[in-house]
C-alpha cells in the first residue's frame, strides 16, 4: 500500500507545478494579442513574388485593415523586393461598408522612384495581398486624394 503520509510533500510540489503551468497557459493566450498576416511583395531579380509574415497588434487604434495596408506601404524587410508605390505614400482614409473597402492613398503614390513597380501593378497587388488577408472584403475602391483612380 501507498503511504500517504509520506508522498504528501510530492503531491503538493505536483499540484503546485499543474497549477503554475495552467496559469501560464492563460496569461500566455491573454498577452498574445497579435495576428499573423501575410504580405505578397514583388521580387527585385526575377519579377516573381516573395511572401513574408508578420505579426501584427489586435484591435489597433486605427483598425485592423488600415494597420495591414499601413505596413505594406513600408515596404518589405526582405531585401531583394520591390516597393508596391513610393515611399512616403500613406493611407489618407480607409473604412469598410458593405463589403467594399473605400482606400484613399496620398498623392506621393503618383511619383515615381526607384525600387518601385509600376502603378496599375501596385494597385492590384496591394488588392491581392488585401482580399487574402480580409475574406470580408469583396471590392476596392482606391482614391488618391480623394479623386477616383479612374478619374485620374
Amino acid at each position: 500500500m501507498i503511504d500517504i503520509k509520506k508522498n504528501i510533500p510530492l503531491i503538493v510540489l505536483t499540484a503546485f507545478t499543474l497549477v503554475i503551468l495552467i496559469f501560464s497557459i492563460i496569461a500566455f493566450n491573454i498577452g498574445n494579442s497579435k495576428t499573423r498576416r501575410m504580405f505578397i511583395f514583388p521580387s527585385a531579380d526575377d519579377g516573381k513574388y516573395i511572401i513574408e509574415y508578420r505579426n501584427l497588434a489586435n484591435d489597433p487604434v486605427q483598425g485592423d485593415i488600415q494597420l495591414y495596408i499601413d505596413e505594406i506601404l513600408l515596404g518589405s524587410s526582405i531585401e531583394r523586393t520591390k516597393m508596391l508605390f513610393t515611399p512616403g505614400t500613406v493611407v489618407q482614409s480607409c473604412f469598410l461598408r458593405d463589403s467594399v473597402l473605400f482606400l484613399n492613398l496620398s498623392q506621393n503614390l503618383l511619383d515615381m522612384g526607384e525600387g518601385v513597380i509600376e502603378i496599375k501593378d501596385g494597385f492590384s497587388l496591394l488588392e491581392k495581398n488585401i482580399k487574402k488577408n480580409f475574406p470580408s472584403v469583396k471590392k476596392i475602391e482606391f482614391f488618391i486624394e480623394g479623386k477616383s483612380v479612374f478619374e485620374i
